[in-house]
């Protein structure tokens, strides 16, 4: 039926980011820009002042209504913003006759963020989004905002959305949210999945669309534009099914196995906690990219230590699977020496590019090492091809290990273990088995790598076949090769939170499923509606 529908319907498909899962039924509202600010237009700074204060009363009061601690915590960090004597500093410094142009407080807007650009915490570098937020909201304090009315359930399209709009849209009971920019790591994003509001970036302009009733899916990816009173009636059927089941499988997030483990994949610190709301028991897979991005420089030993002791002590004594920086392919990074590939998947990324940036690798792997101290650490190396840059990377493990040991540092005890995300490494494991403590199947890439199939390219998606029986047996291989030797085995890959491949994957022997926080509590019900079965 729901297949008939899409047929029926008029249906932008299109490039998208799931932030948060849900469906929502509603009428578009397209939000834009509402005030021109001119470079050269002046502002008093008696004005700015006495805006200051209306918005942190206005705060203030916020914070006495909010009962999400999280959501306290953002609108506090916004007052501090606005009573912080450097801003204002900067503001008189920079102000003429009293009087100051937009485009100079702009100036002492980037002044502030690049201050926190420079803080060795990557949860405090991620304010850098708060104050951007605090000085758009001080301009519309003083010339107004002209925002569209919005009505509980509407569904409302923005360029990019601030943390502090989530909270408000959550107020305004918005069902949903579309933007064009956006990211699975910033703050926003996070917020969301938080508070269950169904959210999708990456969407094209639906200016034309403005006003228009939509249904969103934001389970699968799709809008379905102006759908008819039959379509209307089903839909309205499919969301209450869901948040019914929603409901049901939150349940399960309080469930724990003796013989199978459902950690989270998890991109910035920010998800630690939703992942342990949904029960993850554990991190099977810590990406670390977000500490290399969008900088000028790498992140410090001392920032990187943070970050991974935050994880570790609040997981323990889960494990928790941190892997080493894996750029190449579709990202470049300013201080890295990277080739300019023509076929960049293909090319330096992964372990290579780390063994071609050893002062890069050095430093995220002393900062681990400190870390293991505060946890129970796995340090995951990605891409691994050839057995050779495993005993290397491993060689400069042993280095590190015994110079922190010299310096008086403390160390705890860690696993080493590889992702296997191409053929080669499947068929070869059993030379690499000796030199690793653990295997983590990236099923995504294995199966781009198996099919020739580029997962973004929407070309040659009927190609890229994760269910496809030549995955499943590959998997297979891997676990009872692992086994025979009692190593562990994860699937972190998109493949483990299907509902619907848990019984086939856990009938191969997998025992270690590491998906997205909000798929925890499905798994883990699956899981046990199996086990069920079986007494």
């Amino acid at each position: 039926m729901w297949k008939v529908l899409l047929v029926a319907s008029k249906i932008i498909i299109h490039p998208h980011f799931i932030v948060s899962e849900g469906y929502a039924f509603g009428h578009l509202i397209i939000l834009t820009k509402k005030v021109d600010f001119q470079k050269d237009q002046k502002i008093t700074l008696e004005e700015l002042k006495k805006a200051a204060e209306r918005l942190k009363s206005k705060l203030l009061e916020a914070i006495k209504k909010e009962t999400s601690q999280e959501v306290k915590e953002i609108l506090e960090f916004h007052t501090m913003i606005l009573d912080d004597p450097f801003l204002w500093d900067r503001l008189s410094n920079k102000a003429s006759h009293g009087k100051i142009t937009i485009e100079d407080l702009n100036k002492v807007r980037d002044e502030v963020i690049e201050l926190f650009l420079n803080i060795d915490n990557p949860l405090i570098r991620e304010r850098q989004h708060d104050v951007k937020d605090v000085f758009t909201k001080l301009l519309y304090e003083i010339y107004g905002e002209e925002k569209k009315r919005i009505s509980p359930g509407d569904i409302v399209y923005l360029e990019e959305i601030f943390p502090s709009e989530v909270v408000e849209f959550k107020n305004l009971g918005v069902g949903a949210v579309l933007c064009k920019k956006g990211s699975h790591t910033s703050h926003a994003s996070i917020l969301a999945q938080s508070l269950d509001i169904p959210f999708m970036f990456n969407v094209p302009d639906l200016s034309e669309y403005d006003g228009s009733l939509v249904f969103v899916d934001a389970v699968h990816g799709k809008i379905i534009v102006e759908p008819s009173k039959e379509e209307i009636k089903i839909l309205k059927e499919l969301i209450e099914k869901y948040n019914r089941e929603k409901a049901e499988t939150e349940k399960y997030s309080l469930i724990k196995f003796d013989d199978v483990k459902v950690m989270a994949n998890i991109g910035v610190l920010q998800e630690i906690d939703f992942a342990k709301k949904k029960g993850a028991d554990g991190i099977g897979l810590f990406r670390t990219e977000f500490l290399f991005l969008n900088r000028k420089a790498p992140p410090s030993e001392e920032e990187q230590y943070l970050a991974y002791k935050k994880a570790l002590e609040s997981f323990y004594p889960d494990e928790v699977i941190i892997r080493l920086l894996d750029i190449g392919g579709d990202k470049k990074l300013p201080y890295l020496n990277v080739s300019n590939d023509e076929n960049p998947f293909l090319g330096v990324r992964g372990v290579r590019l780390l063994l071609k940036n050893r002062d890069i690798l050095r430093t995220q792997l002393r900062a681990l090492i400190r870390a293991s101290a505060h946890g129970n650490l796995g340090i995951l190396i990605p891409m691994v091809t050839i057995l050779e840059d495993i005993i290397e990377v491993r060689k400069i493990i042993r280095k590190i290990e015994g110079e922190l040991k010299e310096e008086g540092v403390k160390v705890g005890n860690f696993k080493v273990g590889i992702m296997v995300e191409v053929p080669s490494v499947v068929f070869n494991l059993d030379e690499f088995i000796p030199h690793i403590d653990f295997v983590s199947i990236g099923t995504n890439d294995l199966t781009q790598y198996m099919f020739a199939a580029d997962r973004n390219n929407q070309e040659v998606s009927k190609y890229y076949r994760d269910e496809d029986k030549a995955i499943i047996n590959a998997i297979q291989l891997v676990v009872n090769k692992m086994s025979r030797v009692g190593k562990p085995v994860a699937v972190c890959g998109e493949i483990a939170g299907k509902v619907h491949m848990i019984e086939k994957l856990l009938n191969i022997g997998l025992k270690e499923f590491s998906v997205a926080p909000a798929k925890v509590p499905r798994v883990k019900k699956r899981i046990y509606e199996l086990k069920q079965l079986k007494t």
